[in-house]
C-alpha cells in the first residue's frame, strides 16, 4: 500500500449554498434524511470542488475549459497542462460516431484527491427567508414577485484523501507522464493552502457570500493506505462548539489505526481545542502543510 494523507475539517455553514432545484418560487436547500428521520443539509462535492478550482484559477493555473464534441462536454484529459485534471482526475469518453465501425477507447485518470460532501453532523431545522423581486423602473401598477429561499446554519464535516501520485501518472492512464518534483510540490502546497485556510468561496450561493467557518481539521499520515478516521471527528456543543476528546481517544484505542498511523496533527482555528490529546501534536497551518509535502514524496 502506498501513502495516503487523510484530512477531516469540522465546519460550519450559513444561509442557502449550493442551493438544489426551485420549486415554484421556493428555492430549496440540499438536504439528506438520515434513517432516524434527520435532516441534514449538506454542501454537495462537485460544488466544493468547483470553488477550489476557481481558487486554483486566482493562483494562475490553467482550469480544464472542457472540449465541446457535438452533444457532449468533455474532459480535455491532459493532467500536465490543467491542474484540476490532475488534482480531480478526468473522463474522456466521446460517443461512437455514426459509420464508426469501433468506439473510441476511453482515457481516464483516477483521481489522487478525493473530496466528500461538506453534510451536517445533527439534525438542522431549516427556515424560509421570504422575499421580493421589485421592477426595475418606475413604470407604476408593477408589483414585485414573491420567492422564498430555504437557509439553515450548521456544523457539518468534510472530508478528504490524498494519495501520493500527484503530478504523477496514474496506475489506470495509458500516456507516460511525470512533473519535476517542484511543481508537484507547489500544485500539492497550494491546494493545501486553500483547502486548509481556507480561502475558496462557495459557488451557487442564493442569498450572501460564504466561505466555510472552520473550528478544526485532523490530520492523519500513513504508510498503510486510508484508515477508518473520519467518523471521530466530531464536537461536543456546550454554550461554545469543542472538540470531542472522547472521539479522539477511541480513535486511538484501537491498535490498527494507531499503529498504521505515522504522524496525526489537530489543527485548531477556533479555540474548539481546550487541552492537548494523547497521539496528536498540534503545529501551525504552514507547519502541517510542509510537514505533509515531505511525507508524500
Amino acid at each position: 500500500m502506498g501513502k495516503v494523507v487523510q484530512i477531516s475539517i469540522l465546519a460550519k455553514i450559513v444561509g442557502n449554498v449550493n442551493a438544489d432545484e426551485v420549486i415554484g418560487n421556493r428555492a430549496t436547500l440540499k438536504k439528506m434524511y438520515s434513517s432516524d428521520g434527520e435532516v441534514l443539509p449538506f454542501v454537495s462535492a462537485r460544488a466544493i470542488k468547483f470553488a477550489i478550482r476557481e481558487a486554483l484559477r486566482q493562483r494562475s493555473y490553467d482550469i480544464d475549459p472542457y472540449q465541446k464534441k457535438g452533444d457532449q462536454l468533455l474532459d480535455s484529459g491532459n493532467p500536465v497542462k490543467y491542474i484540476d485534471n490532475d488534482l480531480f482526475g478526468y473522463m474522456h469518453a466521446p460517443k461512437k460516431e455514426e459509420g464508426q465501425k469501433k468506439g473510441v477507447i476511453a482515457l481516464r485518470r483516477q483521481a489522487p484527491i478525493a473530496i466528500s460532501y461538506l453534510k451536517s453532523l445533527r439534525n438542522t431545522p431549516i427556515k424560509s427567508e421570504f422575499a421580493a423581486r421589485f421592477p426595475r423602473t418606475d413604470g407604476d401598477g408593477e408589483n414585485p414577485v414573491p420567492f422564498e429561499i430555504e437557509v439553515a446554519e450548521f456544523i457539518g464535516r468534510l472530508n478528504c484523501l490524498i494519495y501520493e501520485y500527484v503530478g504523477l501518472k496514474s496506475s489506470d492512464e495509458k500516456k507516460e507522464w511525470e512533473l519535476k518534483r517542484e511543481e508537484r510540490n507547489k500544485r500539492i502546497k497550494d491546494f493545501l493552502e486553500i483547502l486548509l485556510t481556507p480561502t475558496y468561496v462557495l459557488p451557487r450561493r442564493t442569498n450572501s457570500l460564504n466561505i466555510p467557518e472552520y473550528y478544526v481539521s485532523l490530520v492523519t499520515l500513513s504508510e498503510r493506505g486510508p484508515l477508518p478516521i473520519y467518523q471521530y471527528l466530531d464536537y461536543v456543543n456546550d454554550k461554545t462548539i469543542m472538540l470531542s476528546i472522547d472521539m479522539l481517544n477511541l480513535m486511538m484505542s484501537r491498535p490498527e489505526i494507531r499503529n498504521n498511523i505515522k504522524e496525526a496533527y489537530l489543527i485548531d482555528y477556533h479555540n474548539a481545542l481546550d487541552k492537548p490529546v494523547n497521539g496528536f501534536s498540534s503545529p501551525s497551518l504552514s507547519d502541517a502543510i510542509g510537514r505533509i509535502i515531505s511525507f508524500l514524496q
